[in-house]
């Protein structure tokens, strides 16, 4: 039986970050007895305008993946970054007052002039691929796999109203053999804004990091604390946190652990840890009394799912689809949005009650294990791979 080759394309891959950069490299990991598979991404910066996440030359991201995937990243020469240019307009006056979905849409045709002959070759001997761009590169690919008959599946994390969603991504997504979607809400809002019921929709959560042992020679955090754990990015929620937390009279500590600015308020009582290892943030799953991100707009939340994980329970708000992960009084506390008040209730209410604590993290742990564990997971997205492949010998 020759074994079949997969590509899987991301915007960019610092799986370090977490989110689904992180699933990808799961992803690719656990099918490596399956197919070969190996990945393709752009080197982008930190700090990326339109034109240098496609322009850089050098990128910030790791060149080496430690279960050693093949990584291919896509790096710009001289004459490709003259050809992008144009992709200026979008950061710049006067495009900065003309920004919209059409422009952005307009735009691709110079990443398509720049990329589309380097990523055909890199994809040429491919059996099916698999794309989690929501940028130009979900839109090139398409083209291509459309113009040489190769199976390809789209999984858009889409945030809706922010990006991903132009006419014309949207479109694309649609001409995929199938679109995985992480959630049932995601899917409806999916449709809603595609119109159409010829696209084959599969749910499919992202594949979650399994519980890792830590090892820790001395732990960061002496006293029982709550977790924030997440880049610093405003919806996210933690400006919200931070306010309900102010008046919780509990001894406890508030642990901030992610990407981003520093924060600027000083109490005794938060730790910013700032941007942590795997092994850090594997102790603090471990060892938190619950985890809190109260965020407002999420694809899916990879960070609730890991938390069930480790058995503890979630504070957040009660939104899609993060009501879809966790259930309300059950694995954990879900609060209504912009309600201070209510959050801070919630962590009284956590962590005044031992026994509820206990009681919740458990049922968040099954929870885990019957719809997040890796290898249930895993078998959905062979299955689907497997159904849009000929058979071979």
């Amino acid at each position: 039986m020759v074994r079949q080759t997969l590509a899987i394309i991301t915007d960019s891959y610092w799986p370090a970050k977490g989110g689904i950069e992180q699933t990808v490299q799961i992803l690719a990991k656990n099918l490596k007895n399956h197919f070969n598979v190996y990945i393709v991404t752009h080197c982008i910066p930190k700090k990326s305008t339109l034109f240098s996440k496609y322009s850089t030359i050098k990128g910030e991201c790791p060149c080496n993946d430690p279960y050693d995937t093949n990584i291919f990243h896509l790096k710009a020469s001289p004459i490709q970054r003259l050809i992008l240019l144009p992709l200026l307009i979008w950061n710049i006056p006067p495009g900065r007052r003309f920004k919209s979905a059409q422009l952005f849409d307009f735009l691709f045709i110079f990443y398509k002039a720049a990329y589309k002959r380097k990523l055909e070759k890199l994809v040429d001997e491919c059996s099916i691929i698999h794309c989690f761009s929501t940028n130009y590169p979900a839109r090139c690919i398409s083209e291509i796999c459309l113009q040489k008959g190769i199976s390809f599946i789209h999984s858009p994390y889409i945030h809706f109203g922010k990006w991903g969603d132009s006419p014309a991504q949207l479109q694309t997504y649609c001409y995929a053999d199938a679109v995985v979607c992480p959630t049932e809400s995601f899917k409806n809002r999916f449709l809603s804004c595609n119109h159409t019921e010829k696209t084959r929709l599969v749910v499919i959560p992202p594949i979650i990091p399994e519980q890792s042992k830590p090892t820790i020679s001395e732990p960061p955090v002496p006293q029982r604390f709550i977790l924030f754990l997440g880049r610093r990015e405003a919806h996210k929620g933690l400006a919200m946190l931070l306010v309900a937390f102010a008046g919780i009279e509990t001894s406890v500590k508030l642990v901030i652990a992610g990407p981003g600015e520093p924060i600027k308020i000083r109490n005794d009582s938060i730790i910013d840890l700032g941007e942590i290892d795997e092994n850090i943030k594997y102790w603090l799953l471990s060892s938190c009394e619950f985890i809190c991100v109260p965020s407002h707009d999420e694809t899916f939340g990879i960070v609730f799912a890991e938390a069930m994980c480790y058995g503890k329970p979630v504070v957040a708000l009660d939104v899609s689809p993060i009501n879809e992960i966790v259930q309300n009084g059950k694995s954990g506390l879900l609060i209504s949005p912009d309600n201070t008040d209510d959050l801070r209730n919630a962590l009284d209410k956590l962590l005044t009650d031992h026994k509820l604590r206990i009681h919740m993290g458990e049922t968040a742990l099954q929870t885990y294990k019957s719809c997040f564990e890796t290898r249930k997971i895993l078998n959905k997205y062979i299955f689907l791979y497997k159904s849009l492949l000929p058979d071979s010998t």
